[in-house]
């Protein structure tokens, strides 16, 4: 059973919107041995409900976020999107077993995708690309940024020593990912 906690961000998410979300967001736990829990946050804006979820399972983070006039209407294109996702990302992880002449993992040992509908592995890396991980500020780091015009820039930061992330948040200013270690 998935522990879904709802946080109402920006506005406020009525019991019936959250017995919907959980209902609809419950019914990706058969995609998880171990799904511990689902986080969904609602942001009421002038475009309407804007709903992001969180999925904590397995040891991996899945996260999706949608925007819609309609409470009910975000909701499901988000728990869409998300579902869409967990299938592509199960159908790779199947071909690779079965590209090595292996068993599907545990927890995947009874799906069956057809051939016609495996994903192809688009991990392949097309680029490589070297910093100098000297440390410097945030600061700093946006400057670097912005002079290579790039929506991120890796680098250890000068407080923490820490490899920290920068990139440009989708809705306006900056975002920072540094390790939850």
């Amino acid at each position: 059973m998935i522990e879904i906690l709802v946080r109402n961000a920006h506005g406020n998410l009525n019991e019936k919107h959250r017995d919907y979300a959980a209902k609809k967001l419950g019914k990706l736990d058969r995609y998880f041995r171990s799904a511990s829990r689902v986080e969904i946050a609602h942001i009421e804006e002038k475009l309407g409900h804007h709903i992001e979820v969180t999925v904590f399972a397995d040891g991996i983070t899945l996260r999706g976020e949608e925007t819609d006039p309609h409470v009910h209407a975000a909701i499901d294109k988000v728990a869409d999107k998300l579902e869409t996702r967990l299938r592509r990302m199960k159908s790779r992880i199947i071909k690779r077993h079965r590209v090595r002449g292996e068993q599907n993992p545990m927890g995947l040992e009874d799906v069956s995708i057809p051939d016609d509908e495996m994903e192809e592995d688009v991990f392949a890396i097309a680029e490589h690309r070297q910093y100098d991980m000297r440390p410097i500020s945030v600061e700093d780091a946006a400057l670097q940024m912005d002079l290579l015009g790039d929506d991120f820039y890796a680098f250890r930061n000068v407080e923490s020593n820490e490899v920290e992330v920068l990139y440009r948040a989708k809705r306006g200013g900056f975002g920072l990912m540094s390790s939850g270690s």
